[in-house]
């Protein structure tokens, strides 16, 4: 049978020498990426500048175009190009799926508190997002994009800018390893309000931390079996446990304060305290003291670049606004004002929103005897939909949880300062290109197996 006239078109594209290129490509892209995240001891890093660029697509379609192109050059086809055609579509098959995980999967993470409910996951995509509003009112968002600043970091010259309401916010520097490091300053903004450091206290534990008040009414320190708040006079409403309230009240250094307690909701201890003073908690032996005391207070970070990946290092990025300039970490946001508006900006990781929730019952730790190590850790969760419970079941290291297209592993977890763990991290997964990954690797399978076996039948017969 005569060939038809359309292959020889094709012909080139079926080269030998086009197999060559992409082989040695491959090879040297999975090189260069493996150096990559050897040099900075992040894999995201090398997927963003190597395994995601444009060249690497470019090495898998022209692969895609050869492989097609070589099936189509052996047209008429034959019973014993069966395993030949079997193992080149299922190449084929193999990156569609590959294609179709990349861009309609899901690969991300949920960390939730022991009794918490949760149907957000955070993903590794980052965006830009800032929200705008009246000093006087609410706050809309006004702005939302992905950036990709891994791989197109902004710079002095090349610039990431974000114009909102005839403002600018520009973007020129990034810092893709960073260690974030605090500062409580004083400050005579209006918008700055009051702030303290304390220290709380017994004879097994000691821990300072600061409260500011800002322009939100209160700030909240969770320190586990009691909080700590500082609050404008009646801006905190009391929902139970144990709370030391403290409310500052116009221009005195002095501070009112509550204490209420979790089994005697109806004994409230009252007074006063400045700086330098102490109070007895009555919670554990617990002794709280008022380190320093401002009546403007404000925040201010730095972040110290490092020149590769560490478990403290964050993403952190500089941007001016109205002549002035800011610094802040991923997962962080800014407030920004004006005479008479306000900007919220952020920079983040994308929180996706699921139509179901999980919520964290229990969790548990095996250590390995003798040691603090973990030697295994467990979630018990609960699967809330609908508003309902519809399953309880325990998520270990080999035993992943599916629900809904979802897979939820056991990841990591954290741990309070008394080694005790209190938060459980799960890492999430949705693989639309699953199925045909499978596919595609059971038809390379199947394909090298037939070419095997024609070869050993053809011996046999000679």
């Amino acid at each position: 049978m005569a060939k038809p006239k359309w292959q020889k078109w094709i012909k080139p594209l079926a080269s030998l020498k086009i197999a060559v290129f992409v082989i040695i490509s491959m090879g040297v892209m999975s090189a260069w990426g493996t150096i990559v995240e050897s040099i900075y001891n992040d894999a995201k890093r090398a997927q963003e500048t190597v395994y995601h660029a444009w060249f690497s697509y470019a090495i898998f379609a022209l692969l895609a175009v050869n492989l097609t192109a070589v099936i189509a050059d052996r047209y008429p086809w034959k019973r014993n190009h069966v395993g030949f055609i079997s193992a080149h579509v299922g190449i084929i098959i193999l990156i569609l799926g590959s294609v179709l995980t990349r861009y309609f999967g899901v690969d991300a993470s949920m960390a939730f508190n022991i009794n918490e409910s949760k149907n957000k996951l955070m993903s590794s995509e980052t965006d830009i997002i800032v929200y705008s509003g009246l000093l006087s009112g609410g706050a809309r968002k006004v702005f939302e994009k992905e950036v990709h600043f891994l791989k197109d970091p902004p710079s002095l010259n090349k610039p990431f800018v974000v114009e909102v309401g005839g403002d600018k916010i520009v973007i020129d520097d990034f810092r893709p390893y960073s260690i974030p490091q605090s500062k409580v300053e004083p400050s005579e903004k209006a918008t700055d309000g009051p702030g303290l450091r304390f220290q709380i206290s017994n004879d097994r534990v000691s821990e300072s931390d600061w409260l500011l008040l800002g322009n939100q009414g209160f700030d909240v320190k969770d320190m586990g079996p009691a909080k700590i708040v500082l609050a404008q006079k009646d801006k905190y409403k009391y929902n139970g446990g144990n709370v030391l309230l403290l409310e500052s009240e116009g221009d005195s250094e002095k501070l009112r304060y509550r204490i209420f307690t979790a089994s005697q909701p109806d004994q409230i201890k009252t007074g006063s305290v400045s700086a330098g003073g102490s109070i007895q908690t009555g919670w554990m032996g617990l002794t709280f003291r008022i380190l320093k005391y401002m009546k403007g207070a404000k925040e201010t970070w730095t972040y110290e670049p490092l020149a590769r990946a560490t478990d403290e290092t964050i993403q952190s990025i500089r941007f001016t606004f109205n002549g002035n300039e800011y610094w802040t970490g991923l997962n962080s946001s800014v407030r920004l004002f004006t005479d008479n508006a306000y900007y919220v900006f952020i920079y983040a990781n994308r929180l996706l929103e699921l139509d179901f929730a999980l919520k964290l019952d229990e969790f548990r730790v095996g250590r390995y005897q003798g040691t603090r190590r973990a030697a295994s850790y467990e979630s018990d969760v609960s699967v809330i939909d609908g508003g309902h419970s519809v399953a309880n079941t325990t998520i270990s290291m080999n035993k992943p949880l599916k629900y809904k297209g979802f897979t939820f592993y056991q990841a990591s977890f954290k741990e309070d300062e008394m080694g005790r763990p209190i938060m459980s991290i799960l890492s999430v997964n949705r693989d639309p290109g699953r199925f045909w990954k499978y596919l595609g690797s059971l038809l390379i399978v199947f394909g090298i197996f037939h070419l095997f076996y024609i070869k050993s039948s053809r011996r046999a017969r000679s």
